[in-house]
């Protein structure tokens, strides 16, 4: 009996750690088992107060990770100044949308990796191991069984097979268009950035040129208030005037730093990361657009990535129909399986059971058999009767293509619409930029001439403030249809699907 009662302790014992070990993951150690357990655990604890996360191992090293740096600022070279074309790489290399839209791609064509292993066999290596002890009236025996064996099944025919692969392969095509398409909204978004960034900084440049001017009316006010000319509250006027500019270039140095944030967001970097660039000025301002409205839309539905996306996801669905239509079919498929059983069993008849005459088993005895196990066949498969579920699969999938097709015709017309007002907004901000230009020219002139008609007691300090303020503001009228034109130009490109490489050499002059 010493043989029984042994391994029956020792499988105790086993379970005992076993258990003992579960025990380290109660849910009063670990508190993710806790709210699994009890979902209220995880809900804020009262009305009033901000909830927080329950703190668990690993929280430090994700909140380590969170705080880490931008990729981005490493690229930034601190000595180099940036033109427009430079500061667009350096933002499709450090923004974070492409690198989304990067790995998204990447998980497509894994897809469709996974897709495409379809057409190949799979084999498995399984096994069991197992351990009995039973007692009955005529004999008792316990033991282990060990089988270890390899399965191969493969699908011979299968209708769903390459409906699955070409859907697989159009949202690949579609992952790698919207990957296009991410690089153009970035390279679009750094533009229009960095015409804010430096239409800020002329801003500041016109906003301190304005604060010498009022610096000089007011001193030449005072000069006249001591000759007995002009009186005091024409000098607290010009001291007023000036107090306003020093506002003003106070507001425009506020602008410069949000520029600067909106800037390092579209890079890919912190604002804190100081990028110099080109001027503003030194970028060409177009005069005319040679292509006509009509020809920039063609070409958009035609080039535009994200139209291209959309079309392979419609396609995407219908194969999606023709996956589902898969299920009226049979499938086909090849099985076989190799391996070998191990019994290793002690066979057991005590006083009081029934003793079998010349049975080696009346006593304690051992039984230690190893066979092989192999065989193959074919296994064929047809859903007669779901319930009307493949009818319903199929109908599921045409509304999805009908839905997808909607979606394409409207994007149509949006980039239709797009491509249209940017158009228009082009050929508005060059009319615009060229009376910017002629009203900066006749308030520079007109502020000269009533500096020196006041300065010879013709003109009074009204006019000179005035004509000082409207220099000004045609100075920042000229800064602002310079941005305009460029934002105008760079949205027009933008929905025309174009990287504008040569696109501008081709379409405007």
């Amino acid at each position: 009996m010493l043989d029984w009662i042994i391994p029956s302790v020792c499988h105790i014992g086993t379970i005992t750690i076993l258990l003992l070990l579960c025990g380290c993951q109660h849910p009063i150690n670990n508190p993710s088992i806790a709210e699994a357990l009890d979902p209220q655990l995880a809900a804020p604890f009262m009305q009033s107060k901000a909830w927080g996360p329950r703190p668990i191992q690993g929280d430090s090293i994700e909140l380590s990770r969170a705080k880490s740096l931008p990729k981005g600022n490493a690229l930034v070279e601190a000595n180099k100044t940036y033109n427009l074309a430079e500061l667009v790489d350096l933002g499709l290399r450090s923004n974070p949308a492409t690198r989304t839209a990067w790995e998204q791609a990447r998980s497509a064509a894994a897809g469709l990796g996974i897709a495409e292993s379809s057409w190949l066999p799979a084999l498995n290596a399984k096994g069991n191991y197992n351990y009995a002890q039973q007692a009955s009236g005529i004999f008792s025996f316990r033991g282990t069984t060990f089988q270890p064996y390899l399965e191969l099944s493969w699908a011979l025919f299968d209708v769903k097979r390459p409906a699955q692969i070409d859907q697989a392969t159009q949202q690949l095509v579609a992952a790698n268009y919207s990957f296009n398409r991410t690089h153009q909204k970035v390279a679009y978004d750094v533009q229009r950035a960095f015409f804010a960034y430096n239409a800020a900084l002329a801003q500041v440049t016109a906003a301190e040129i304005t604060v010498k001017q009022t610096h000089k009316n007011s001193e030449s006010v005072e000069a006249q208030r001591v000759q007995g000319i002009a009186t005091k509250p024409e000098l607290l006027l010009a001291l007023q005037d000036q107090a306003k500019a020093e506002y003003e270039l106070q507001s425009a140095r506020g602008k410069v730093a949000d520029a600067q944030a909106e800037l390092a967001e579209s890079l890919g970097i912190t604002p804190n990361i100081e990028v110099k660039t080109v001027a503003i000025t030194d970028i060409p301002l177009p005069h005319s657009i040679e292509a006509s409205a009509d020809q920039l839309i063609d070409e958009a539905l035609s080039q535009r990535p994200d139209l291209s996306a959309r079309l392979a996801e419609l396609r995407a669905k219908e194969a999606e129909i023709r996956k589902a239509e898969a299920g009226y079919w049979p499938k086909v498929s090849l099985g076989a399986k190799a391996g070998t059983t191990t019994f290793d069993y002690n066979y057991w008849s005590g006083p009081g059971t029934l003793q079998i005459p010349n049975s080696p088993y009346n006593n304690i005895d051992e039984l230690n058999k190893n066979y092989l196990d192999y065989g193959a066949g074919f296994t064929f498969e047809w859903n007669l009767f779901e319930g009307f579920a493949t009818a319903n699969a199929v109908n599921q999938a045409t509304a999805k293509r009908e839905a997808a097709q909607a979606e394409f015709d409207a994007l149509q017309l949006q980039i239709i619409k797009e491509v249209w007002k940017s158009y228009a907004d082009v050929k508005t901000a060059i009319r615009k930029r060229e009376y910017a230009l002629a009203l900066l020219k006749a308030s520079e002139e007109s502020h000269a001439a009533l500096r020196e008609s006041y300065a010879n007691g013709l003109s009074t300090v009204i006019e000179l403030l005035t004509a000082e303020r409207n220099l000004a503001s045609a100075r920042f009228t000229e800064i602002e249809s310079r941005t305009s034109l460029l934002n105008s130009l760079a949205t027009l490109v933008y929905s025309a699907g174009s990287t504008g490489d040569d696109w501008a050499g081709n379409k405007i002059q």
